[in-house]
């Protein structure tokens, strides 16, 4: 048959579905139309505008130049990163502040002429404090007079004391060193105290601080004993003994008698270090026995006739002050001073500058530099005669500076060293366009006149 009419209600249905397709495509098709807009207003905004490839021209001056702007690229890429690289050291300068108390003192130094016993480290300064005779962290090497090492030299905590010291040591009595070598002078020397303690119980007196000691553990022990007892036997002269032939003095015989260290034909080398107070003061090395005196006076005893035999040449191969730091220069390092004639007193004025290093990686560095100006009198062999009286010596005589330099490490941030790569490219890339725009101008104007 024949087709039926759609009924009513299907026919109401596809209009409403009609309907509504046609409201769903219209909101579709002005979400089209605003994405286009937003399209053309950023392509609007192109400052790199677009030449077809059919209208560009290549010529042969543009490509010399494209070479060269590329090396000069990669020049200046290559010096960045190695800058970029390179750790730089930026100091300043300021008034210092810090209140550490002490400041070590480095040093090397030989004396090719004077032996170990006669050398004696002495310090003062300003405030009053001295080191007589330093042996604390400081070894002394005896060397031949070539500068070669004694197979025997090692003397360490003795200091400078030497053989006669160490054999003396082995004379003690547990921890009681003896006052005199010889047997029974000892043993009268034992009941003389005994004896002179006993009449002063008696009598109801006191003796004066330590003469009842009956140990002599040093020279200076020495020296005391035998200033106040007085050894007699009854019906005999007083007994009357040196100190300076005491074992125990050797060394401080030979220090106050510079003449008789020219019988030790030996060297010796003084390595290690010290502290030193933070103020104004000197470090020296001079003949004699050095003590303070009741006054506080610093004294040096020796025979001042026999001075000029004391040779005080000597080779400086370090003086620092403070921890090493990268780029330290010391000035006196390698310093060389040989007397071949007589004596001479040596004086180095030292400034010492505080000095801060701050490496980029690691805590700050506390150390110092310093600057240094010198100065010699000779002291001729001639008796002490006809001049004035010179002590020979070296003597290093150091000032504390107010300033204080600070060294800090430093380099180039990454976000430094991206910009400047920026700039290079970028910088490059313009000139060399420019110079190529302007080359290429200049020849097609002349193509044109040479064309009429």
């Amino acid at each position: 048959g024949i087709a039926q009419p759609a009924s009513r209600p299907a026919r109401k249905m596809d209009a409403a579905r009609l309907r509504r397709r046609g409201a769903g495509s219209e909101p579709h098709r002005q979400d089209e139309g605003g994405i286009g807009e937003i399209v053309r207003k950023v392509k609007a905004l192109d400052v790199y505008p677009k030449t077809l490839s059919e209208f560009n021209e290549k010529t042969e001056t543009g490509g010399l130049i494209s070479l060269l702007a590329i090396a000069l690229i990669g020049l200046l890429l290559c010096t960045q990163l190695s800058a970029y690289c390179t750790v730089r050291t930026r100091d300043h300068l300021s008034v210092d502040v810090e209140r550490e108390r002490l400041i070590r003192i480095n040093l090397n130094i030989t004396f090719p002429a004077i032996p170990c016993a006669g050398i004696g480290l002495v310090t003062m300064d300003v405030a009053g404090e001295q080191q007589i005779d330093v042996v604390q962290n400081l070894g002394k090497t005896r060397l031949f007079l070539n500068g070669s090492r004694l197979d025997d030299s090692a003397d360490g905590e003795e200091g400078s004391g030497g053989a006669h010291t160490a054999r003396a040591l082995g004379k003690l009595d547990g921890d009681c060193g003896r006052c005199y070598e010889d047997e029974e002078t000892q043993r009268l020397f034992l009941s003389t105290i005994e004896e002179q303690s006993r009449q002063a119980r008696e009598q109801g007196r006191s003796l004066p601080p330590g003469f009842a000691s009956r140990c002599c553990n040093s020279c200076d022990d020495v020296r005391a004993t035998y200033a106040r007892v007085q050894l007699a036997v009854e019906g005999q002269p007083a007994v009357v003994a040196e100190w300076q032939s005491h074992p125990l003095c050797a060394h401080d015989r030979q220090l106050i008698d510079p003449g008789a260290l020219g019988l030790i034909h030996e060297g010796c080398n003084v390595v290690g270090f010290l502290h030193v107070n933070k103020v104004a003061g000197n470090i020296h090395v001079a003949p004699g026995r050095a003590f303070s005196s009741p006054q506080g006076h610093l004294v040096h005893e020796f025979k001042p006739f026999a001075m000029a035999t004391y040779n005080t040449s000597h080779i400086i191969h370090t003086l620092s002050f403070g921890p090493h730091y990268p780029s330290q220069l010391n000035p006196l390092d390698g310093v060389e001073k040989i007397n071949l004639d007589g004596s001479a007193l040596y004086q180095y004025y030292i400034k010492v500058v505080p000095t801060s290093y701050a490496p980029i990686r690691g805590d700050p560095l506390v150390t110092c530099q310093y600057s240094v100006t010198e100065s010699q009198v000779p002291i001729s062999n001639d008796g002490g005669m006809n001049r004035q009286f010179v002590l020979p010596g070296v003597f290093f005589i150091y000032d504390i500076s107010p300033i204080k330099v600070t060294y800090m490490e430093e380099t180039t941030s990454f976000w430094t060293f991206i910009t400047s790569l920026c700039a290079i490219i970028g910088g490059v890339y313009v000139v060399a366009g420019m110079v190529d725009s302007a080359l290429y101008s200049v020849s097609v104007s002349k193509r044109g006149a040479l064309a009429m």
